[in-house]
């Protein structure tokens, strides 16, 4: 079973980096992405905190731009916060996340979980893209988890309840198997918005950031499959050859 792979958005310190690479391969997951790290890759301060983990042949870690490209290959994609936001994303606590990221994974699929960084976390733009939100049971009095202490929490949730066999039916598996992929659905999400524009739906100007959010939102938490996508191709061919 392939593990989760693990994106962290705008992390600031290579201490941080390192210190999440090395809970990582403490628990097996060996698959990094980094959008924008600020002080750039590869990062010696990064690789003095990985006690090694670096080191190992079998570590990846690759570098976005943003996280479109990092994500556009995950097909359910999960992000950790740990402040209560206004979108309409299904919250779940650490086992049920990783529940349904086994799940997904015995199907087939590519996962992710993606980490906001030290200064502010993530924006309601990242947290959009997401399949749902992991909020990670802490002192409700003081919610500030190190980055790398977030990353430990979930590899080590994943690494404990890898081997639970779920009672999962075939047809929740069957349908998982064909999820559209991140890539695939914002290119159907980048053409609606291209045709609402065009038809001057997005009024008044300052309102369109959020309608946006929620047309995003809309299809991002419905785990559209494949098939499902391209019947919504089909109604936008045929809606603008009217």
């Amino acid at each position: 079973m392939l593990s989760p792979i693990i994106i962290l958005v705008e992390p600031q310190l290579g201490e941080n980096i390192g210190s999440a690479c090395r809970a990582m391969l403490n628990f097996n997951v060996k698959n990094l992405r980094l959008v924008n790290p600020r002080d750039g890759w590869p990062n010696p301060d990064a690789n003095a905190m990985s006690a090694g983990a670096l080191n190992d042949k079998n570590f990846k870690v690759s570098v976005f731009k943003n996280l479109n490209e990092a994500s556009k290959d995950i097909s359910y994609l999960l992000a950790t916060t740990a402040r209560p936001r206004d979108i309409n994303k299904p919250i779940y606590n650490t086992q049920e996340a990783i529940l349904n990221i086994i799940n997904a994974q015995k199907s087939g699929l590519k996962t992710g979980v993606i980490f906001g960084g030290e200064k502010s976390g993530l924006n309601n733009d990242d947290l959009v893209k997401a399949d749902g939100v992991i909020n990670i049971d802490c002192n409700k009095n003081f919610t500030s988890i190190n980055i790398s202490m977030s990353v430990l929490t979930i590899c080590y949730q994943w690494f404990i309840e890898k081997h639970i066999i779920s009672n999962v039916s075939q047809d929740i598996i069957n349908k998982e198997k064909n999820l559209a992929t991140k890539s695939e659905l914002n290119y159907f999400i980048d053409r609606l918005i291209k045709l609402l524009e065009d038809s001057n739906f997005f009024k008044p100007d300052e309102k369109k950031k959020a309608m946006i959010n929620n047309i995003e939102a809309i299809f991002t938490r419905n785990n559209l499959t494949l098939q499902e996508l391209k019947t919504l191709h089909g109604i936008i061919t045929s809606i603008t050859r009217a």
